[in-house]
């Protein structure tokens, strides 16, 4: 499978791209058994894969065959909503690489560390290659981008292949000890940043409550109206300052625990028992005289019994979290959250989709993207309730995203989705 041809390819009419190509590179993908390394030295291949529906190729062979997938590529803003869609199938990492700028991208696949498929391709806007080219076509509404598909080749040569899994290898190692070195350092920066600042407040607020009742007392005050609001402001910003140093415990169990032992959890369950947890709650301490009641909506298809993942018993911190979120920004007395658990497929992969959606004041689409970060200014606390829930989705090989539960009117509410591999 050798070929060496110049071709100009409008991404608008992926037809046009020459049958031999496509036929080459979909053999050599649908024929990996193992692990497909790609390497990507610009940041418009992966764009070009994207267009022409290479991806396609990928996301299929990983789903039929469970192959690993590997991709090493520079991101700039466009590709990088590519790889937010490819992450679920595929291990990526952003590189940055000083090579002289130029139009031309050699593109490196790798199969099961035996093969290589290579291609180059340049990349112009569409004024670019009409102007050169004399002609005047509308240009695509989608993308100003055309390609050319300079070369390609397939190898099997051993020292050729030998040296190319190395290098890749290599970069590989390194940006994966580079991301782990960075994760430290935020993780650092979160202990210092709760312990200086969040822990800071609550016990500023605490030492000027005391502050305030022992004035009162000393000048003969018999204002005990007053003595007991500011009692009860300390009382509560002590609360405050023990739930985060709470969360803290749990976040910092989950960073140091690198060895798993997950086993198989119900979530109709953990679900439940995290709602009579939020519940008792509710009943033990509730000055704004809330109360919470949930549905769940099962597939009538499905035994509750046989919906489960691997998890562990952490696996209920994360409805709680959601649940007392749902609480927290719901202003009416009655909280209402509605449960759908469902199954979901991608291929042969068996998965079970969580809908927990709540009738509160919604989260803007602009907050929405951050609302995971751990400081995010304009949450309430510190934002650590839902890193624990992303830290312990993620943990379970799980996928989190936020919606509205009304589609386009955030103002009627919000909605966590979550899918979890089917034990």
């Amino acid at each position: 499978m050798t070929g060496s041809n110049k071709h100009i390819i409008n991404n608008s009419n992926p037809s046009k791209i020459e049958s031999k190509f496509c036929d080459s590179i979909s053999e050599f993908i649908q024929s990996v058994e193992f692990e497909l390394d790609i390497m990507l030295p610009g940041p418009s291949s992966l764009r070009f894969l994207s267009y022409f529906r290479i991806v396609d190729h990928i996301i299929s062979q990983k789903l039929s065959k469970n192959i690993r997938v590997k991709v090493l590529c520079p991101s700039d803003e466009e590709s990088t909503k590519l790889v937010k869609q490819l992450v679920p199938f595929i291990g990526y990492e952003s590189i940055k690489l000083s090579l002289p700028e130029t139009s031309a991208d050699s593109s490196v696949f790798i199969k099961d560390k035996h093969d290589i498929l290579s291609f180059s391709i340049d990349s112009k806007s569409k004024q670019q290659y009409d102007m050169k080219n004399g002609e005047n076509t509308n240009t695509n509404t989608n993308s100003n981008t055309s390609f050319s598909v300079n070369d390609w080749s397939y190898s099997k040569s051993a020292s050729m292949v030998r040296n190319t899994v190395y290098c890749f290898d290599l970069i590989w190692e390194e940006k994966e000890n580079y991301d782990q070195i960075v994760k430290e350092k935020r993780h650092s920066e979160l202990l210092f940043d709760v312990i200086s600042h969040d822990i800071g407040n609550y016990h500023q607020i605490l030492s000027g409550s005391l502050y305030n009742v022992t004035s009162l007392l000393k000048d003969g005050s018999q204002n005990n109206e007053r003595i007991f609001s500011w009692l009860t402001m300390g009382e509560n910003a002590l609360k405050r300052s023990q739930l985060l140093l709470n969360n803290m415990r749990k976040l910092e169990r989950l960073h140091m625990q690198k060895d798993l032992r997950l086993i198989l959890k119900n979530l109709p369950e953990a679900i439940n028992n995290a709602y009579s947890t939020v519940e008792q709650t509710l009943y033990d301490n509730n000055p704004h005289r809330k109360s919470i009641r949930m549905s769940m909506n099962l597939d009538y298809a499905h035994n509750p019994a046989d919906i489960n993942i691997i998890a562990e018993d952490l696996l209920e911190e994360i409805f709680i979290n959601l649940f007392t979120n749902s609480v927290k920004y719901t202003d009416s007395s009655e909280v209402k959250i509605d449960v759908q658990i469902r199954d979901y497929s991608i291929g042969e992969a068996k998965y079970w989709m969580i809908n927990i959606s709540d009738y509160g004041k919604g989260i803007p689409d602009s907050m929405k993207k951050d609302l995971f970060d751990r400081f995010y200014s304009k949450a309430k606390g510190s934002g650590l309730g839902l890193s624990i829930v992303r830290t312990l989705v993620e943990r379970y090989k799980g996928k989190i995203w936020i919606g509205d539960r009304v589609y386009q009117d955030y103002t009627k509410g919000a909605t966590f989705g979550m899918i979890f591999p089917a034990a």
